[in-house]
């Protein structure tokens, strides 16, 4: 087992954030939320769906990888993929222990800790600690999920500063394990949130687009607190495999 492990495409982007002569690949982050299977929203899969898109990406050649090993450059060639898990939805333990946990398939959990142990929609706390004792990676995604964008910024500054500044000490006091990883909230944010999460102590920030994004985490011109990441969308299923199946 690994160590660590908004609703159309209109057009599908390749955006390869790279160099000329790039030793160690790039990796596609896919950002999934929900695996209830009740067809209310367009990022929710049922578990079943959600192995069967798994099982697509190793069939078409692409590797599944950590966002751990990407980060630190631990690429081979250009057809890998870092699956990301927004929220920490209650649906989210079953996904990991019954698809991606017996696939061997890693994943980095971004968590707004606000409703956890007080919400039935959202994890408890012990069953986050078993994934994270599972081999799975945690990061922050806010403390409430408020936006950080520039009219949130506008109109609240503190709020936005609380979203970056307060959810790594509560993570880590329910879990032991401080994140060093942020989600921004919705995939959007301010100039200003960047520089408050950058200031709050975190690695690496990540963006969410419909846009399907390649990245070389080892472009010294990739911006570390605006990484893209690509919102598995249902409608953007057949796009999203035509792209997988295309690359050599």
């Amino acid at each position: 087992m690994h160590k660590s492990f908004l609703s159309f495409f209109p057009i599908v982007v390749l955006l390869l954030c790279s160099t000329p002569g790039s030793a160690t690949g790039k990796v596609l982050i896919l950002d999934y939320h929900t695996f209830l299977g009740k067809g209310n929203s367009s990022m929710d899969y049922s578990l079943a769906e959600l192995g069967d898109q798994l099982d697509q990406m190793r069939q078409a050649g692409w590797q599944l990888v950590s966002l751990d090993e990407a980060l630190a450059g631990h690429l081979t060639g250009d057809k890998n993929v870092a699956i990301t898990i927004d929220d920490g939805h209650q649906s989210v333990f079953a996904a990991v222990e019954n698809v991606l946990l017996p696939r061997e398939v890693p994943a980095e959990l971004f968590i707004f800790p606000g409703p956890l142990d007080r919400s039935p929609h959202y994890l408890k706390v012990s069953r986050l600690k078993k994934l994270l004792a599972d081999g799975y990676s945690m990061g922050a995604h806010g403390y409430n999920h408020l936006y950080m964008t520039a009219s949130a910024w506008k109109r609240d500054p503190q709020a936005v500063l609380r979203e970056a500044g307060k959810p790594a000490d509560v993570l880590k006091r329910m879990t032991g394990r401080l994140p060093s990883l942020f989600a921004y909230p919705f995939g959007v944010a301010a100039p200003e949130a960047e520089e408050a999460v950058k200031a709050a102590g975190y690695q690496w920030a990540f963006l969410a687009t419909g846009k399907l994004v390649l990245v070389d985490p080892s472009n010294p011109a990739l911006d570390h607190w605006a990484v893209p990441r690509t919102i598995v969308y249902r409608s953007g299923l057949k796009a999203l495999f035509r792209f997988l199946r295309s690359q050599p």
